[in-house]
């Protein structure tokens, strides 16, 4: 891990998937504006000036606790395996996360950078490994408790989007029960995770990449006992499995209710709110379908795609731009900043705590 985040290879790689991102960005925004018909940046403009403040006001707080209950999960699990960290450095964990998740295909350099920061503030790589397999564990499983809730609740709302969405949900669907099946098999299968990676060596082994395979096995056998101590940890902890499951949820509804308080904002009607989230749960449900950095272009399309069941393009392009923006860069952007800070702290810190 440090190889690859500390020396001028990893440092390049974040800097192309910060351009890549800034690129899929543009080009989100440019597609949403330019294939909505009728939309103009002034009336865009007049449409922001006429949103309740309040509800926007309830929009930003709602990304804001997106954010805060992320830190809070991640210390609840620090705390529940003796490893209690500090507000601001669980915010900091948090960030890393959030904002390395949006610049890599399928999120998957957030939860690596989130474990570089906690080894760096003292924590054992092993039990970063296993919080991290917690979370997403728990993560993965909420996205599918949310949708599923949403199909009873509000049936409807899967079948207001076209054909294309439809199908890009039930792809997303699908990705994330087996995504859910196979980190709960990692956490709590203590030879499946042993079984993976030495068949992984010896494959490397037969290609002439790696070489004294007893040794490596070795290792391989004394790191799996440590992590095999490390998950047993979590058996019996059912109150720490509960409350890392309910901040996860509140974790997910706090991003899909922004864009129910940026609806209301926008003089939209309280009892549409229900429908609302259920609409925008199934779009983060389908937007984990493609391995594109933040799901960009996908998200956007379903937005559009759902919100236009009801609302015209104009309005539903409004819409779109206002909550993405909110819930997504608006976050991305203060989430990039908290790295920026940790990661000068980090620097100028000449020893680890």
């Amino acid at each position: 891990m440090k190889a690859t985040i500390d020396q001028p290879e990893g440092r390049s790689k974040r800097f192309l998937w910060s351009v890549v991102f800034l690129l899929l960005a543009v080009l989100s925004v440019w597609a949403v504006t330019s294939q909505s018909k009728g939309f103009s940046p002034k009336q865009f403009v007049e449409y922001l000036n006429n949103n309740n403040p309040w509800w926007l006001m309830a929009a930003f707080l709602a990304m804001l606790a997106y954010i805060a209950f992320d830190a809070m999960r991640v210390h609840c699990l620090l705390r529940g395996f003796g490893y209690a960290r500090n507000v601001g450095k669980c915010i900091s964990y948090a960030a890393a996360d959030i904002y390395f998740s949006a610049i890599t295909p399928s999120a998957t350099g957030g939860q690596p950078m989130e474990a570089y920061y906690m080894v760096k503030d003292g924590v054992p790589v092993i039990m970063s490994t296993v919080i991290m397999l917690a979370y997403l564990f728990f993560y993965t499983l909420c996205i599918v408790i949310i949708g599923f809730l949403c199909l009873i609740l509000s049936p409807g709302s899967f079948m207001s989007f076209g054909v294309a969405g439809r199908i890009f949900i039930i792809v997303g669907a699908v990705i994330q029960v087996g995504l859910a099946i196979f980190y709960g098999m990692l956490l709590w299968s203590k030879g499946l995770i042993h079984k993976i990676l030495r068949w992984g060596l010896r494959v490397l082994a037969k290609l002439h990449i790696v070489r004294r395979l007893e040794e490596r096995e070795e290792k391989l056998r004394v790191t799996m006992e440590q992590y095999a101590q490390a998950t047993e940890m979590l058996k019996g902890r059912r109150e720490l499995m509960v409350k890392t499951l309910l901040l996860n949820l509140a974790h997910r509804v706090s991003q899909i209710l922004v864009t129910v308080f940026c609806f209301l904002a926008g003089g939209g009607s309280v009892r549409m709110a229900p429908r609302l989230f259920a609409l925008q749960s199934n779009v983060v449900i389908g937007s984990c379908c493609i391995p594109i950095p933040g799901s960009m272009g996908v998200t956007d399309y379903l937005m559009i795609d759902g919100f236009s069941s009801f609302m015209t393009e104009q309005e539903s392009a409004n819409l779109e731009l206002l909550a993405r923006g909110t819930s997504f860069y608006i976050c991305i952007l203060l989430c990039g900043l908290i790295v920026l800070v940790k990661t000068i702290r980090l620097r100028m810190r000449k020893d680890p705590e």
